[in-house]
């Protein structure tokens, strides 16, 4: 990754500043178009001035002033009224009988009521009491049995469309925000899948820049501490096998006095102290092979991967089995599954290493008149799947944990003192390289053992 240039940015707080002043600018511009509409309204006639009521009832007092007849079509649009005789009685009127009757009783204490204003003239000896309300209405009687009245639509309008401007500007910044953020998410997800190799431009906002700077910093001390570390293994890895390849040479010689001096006279003593030289022998070539055989897993290039039959490694590995059972009163029984791919692309050695490691594991640990099975099948996920099981004595708790960890001995269940704890390791291994898996569990209802090597599609070729 290039360092991420120290160019001039905004800071956070700005960044949310710019929001802040948008949305009041915003704000105020639509509180100014909202005027204006109301305005624009106000001139067409759409939408009447508050005292329009009060004018439409001096219109009506002056023509009863003037003795004349008040026409339906005279009569005001935007109040109610009600006629009275002097007695009180209602003679006509838009009021209901409650509400005139409250209209006269308020008139005659000189009261309003809540929202209601009142007024009143004579014609006579009829009382005229008019009811109305000081606020625009719409001219239209749909638009007012529609809508609420304009002054309180106004403000609904207002509020509504400075939630829409709050919201639309809140998902502009959003986005603008994770722009900026995605190449710290970009940074922090190539460091978790160790990937060190690659390159951030600068988010234009300060905090964030100088957070990728310091995931710079601690990509190059990781970068560098991995190199040690790769370089350490590489050369351990290097002088155990160089010193395994070193014992062989002494470990021969010694085999081949030792069989040398088997071929003399010697006595009952002499030929057990020989007997036993000759079992330590091969217990060191055994454990040599051991390193040897890790130390090459370790390093073993991808690309040995390629194209098998899978009929003829299946045979070797049956082969194997019955080497490995033979003389020892154990049975062997393999198993293969239908609708198996006839060509899979594998390391043949790496992962028959492996599995035979399983099996020679698997017979070892089966006493005699035992059965030690191999089952090759093909999941439901289209993986290839052996199945090695045994009558042994099964693993233990602590064995179905850690037996596949590297020089694991504490598994008393399953150790015999001939291994070193490699075997289920490299089989893992193998097993991983193949872009698969390494199950552990207990069969039932013998308790046996029973490991699961599996291997994933990628690692599969369909034949033609």
């Amino acid at each position: 990754m290039e360092a991420v240039k120290r160019v001039p940015g905004m800071r956070l707080r700005t960044f949310f500043l710019q929001y802040l002043l948008i949305l009041s600018g915003g704000t105020i511009v639509l509180l100014i178009l909202l005027l204006g509409l109301f305005t624009a309204a106000f001139s067409a006639n759409v939408i009447l001035p508050a005292n329009y009521a009060e004018k439409e009832i001096d219109a009506v007092k002056d023509t009863l002033a003037a003795g004349k007849a008040v026409t339906p079509a005279a009569m005001p649009t935007l109040a109610d009224y009600a006629v009275f005789t002097a007695e009180g009685k209602l003679l006509t009127g838009s009021l209901n009988g409650k509400g005139a009757a409250r209209a006269r009783e308020l008139i005659q204490q000189g009261k309003n009521q809540g929202s209601y204003y009142y007024s009143s003239a004579l014609n006579g000896e009829e009382l005229w009491i008019f009811r109305y309300t000081l606020k625009p209405q719409f001219a239209s009687p749909l638009l007012r049995s529609c809508l609420p009245n304009p002054q309180l639509l106004g403000v609904l309008l207002f509020i509504l469309s400075v939630l829409v401007l709050a919201a639309t500007l809140a998902a502009r910044f959003g986005r603008r925000l994770t722009q900026k953020m995605a190449g710290l998410q970009e940074a922090t997800d190539n460091i978790r899948q160790e990937n060190l190799e690659f390159t951030v431009q600068p988010s234009g906002i300060r905090e964030i820049d100088e957070m990728l700077a310091s995931l710079e910093q601690m990509k190059e001390a990781l970068q560098a501490s991995l190199k040690r570390q790769w370089e350490l293994e590489r050369s351990r890895r290097e002088q155990i096998s160089a010193l395994a390849h070193d014992i062989k040479t002494p470990v021969t010689i010694i085999r081949g006095n030792a069989e040398l001096l088997q071929e003399t006279r010697q006595d009952h003593v002499q030929q057990e102290y020989s007997r036993y030289i000759l079992q330590s022998v091969g217990d060191i070539e055994a454990f040599v092979q051991e390193v040897i055989d890790l130390s090459s897993l370790q390093a073993a290039p991808r690309h040995r991967k390629g194209p098998v039959c899978l009929t003829s490694f299946l045979g070797e590995l049956e082969s194997q089995l019955q080497a490995l059972s033979s003389g020892k009163d154990i049975s062997a029984q393999v198993t293969i599954g239908d609708t198996l791919p006839e060509i899979i692309v594998i390391d043949k050695e790496l992962l028959q290493r492996g599995i035979v490691n399983i099996l020679a594991n698997a017979v070892e640990h089966t006493p005699p008149q035992g059965l030690v099975a191999l089952e090759i099948r093909l999941d439901q996920a289209a993986a290839v799947s052996f199945i090695i099981t045994d009558t042994g004595s099964g693993f233990s708790p602590a064995g179905l944990r850690e037996a596949a960890t590297q020089f694991y001995m504490g598994d008393l269940s399953r150790s015999s003192g001939k291994h070193h704890g490699m075997g289920l390791y490299i089989a893992e291994s193998a097993a991983q390289q193949h872009g698969g898996t390494l199950t552990l569990e207990n069969a039932a209802p013998s308790g046996g053992g029973r490991v699961t090597v599996r291997i994933t599609p990628d690692s599969r070729m369909d034949s033609n």
